[in-house]
């Protein structure tokens, strides 16, 4: 009798879990979310509050390719995100639940090239490792560009130009300026950006450290604004790729 007890408990547990599992399913939903204008976010949210992430997550591209994919939980990113190439070759691993990345590897695919700038003054033989973008060079220039932004004096011109987003970044990887800076012959400039709003993601590093201590420092994104091989000279449809 105790036996049989046991097993209807357990059955009754089972039927319980399954209930609650099927009535959670039944109050998510997939939604999307234009994030930038070239990415699109696909998530799971709560039916009722579409601002609330409960679930799988990935990130498209204007070509439909994959940048990242991962999990929510109470509207946080959890657990491993994987970041991805334009080619589809998996660049970056990191665990937001550690706070850790576990794998990070140079995208050569990507139109982006980075720089850094780290103060080692008084240092000896430092050992110098440079700030890292949580998601990847592709993932985090995209977040930002705006080719409807570029500037006036930027479009007229008839060289290539050099674009550069200048990130300043905290001991404790907090972004805490940005701006962006062009250079070519004939045109040079550099423009203040505002740090409010940005899409979470764009707020998202790891510092640079010397002899394994965070240190402040510079990121920069290097990209190549190709003017000669824009189809209407003066709009905003400048390459930022060679063809």
């Amino acid at each position: 009798m105790m036996i049989k007890f046991y097993n209807m408990k357990k059955l009754f547990i089972f039927l319980a879990i399954l209930i609650s599992q099927y009535s959670e399913a039944q109050n998510i939903v997939w939604r999307k979310m234009r994030i930038a204008p070239t990415l699109v976010e696909n998530y799971e949210s709560d039916k009722a509050n579409k601002k609330i992430k409960l679930g799988e997550c990935f990130i498209l591209n204007s070509a439909n390719r994959e940048l990242a994919r991962g999990k929510y939980k109470n509207g946080l990113k959890d657990s491993i995100w994987n970041y991805f190439s334009q080619n589809g070759d998996l660049i970056q691993v990191y665990d937001f639940t550690s706070k850790k990345l576990i794998y990070n590897i140079p995208d050569v695919s990507s139109i982006v090239k980075q720089a850094s700038v780290i103060d080692t003054t008084g240092y000896i033989k430092p050992k110098v490792v440079a700030p890292v973008k949580i998601g990847g060079l592709d993932y985090g220039f995209y977040l930002l560009y705006n080719q409807r932004n570029l500037p006036e004096g930027a479009k007229d011109q008839k060289e290539d130009i050099l674009m550069e987003y200048i990130f300043d970044v905290s001991a404790t990887g907090k972004l805490e300026d940005f701006n962006i800076k062009y250079s070519s012959i004939f045109y040079n400039a550099e423009f203040k950006q505002s740090i409010r709003d940005l899409h979470v993601d764009a707020y998202e590093f790891i510092p640079a450290s010397i002899n394994g201590k965070p240190v402040k420092s510079k990121l920069v994104y290097q990209i190549m604004l190709y003017i000669k091989q824009a189809k209407d000279r003066g709009t905003y449809n400048i390459p930022t790729q060679k063809y």
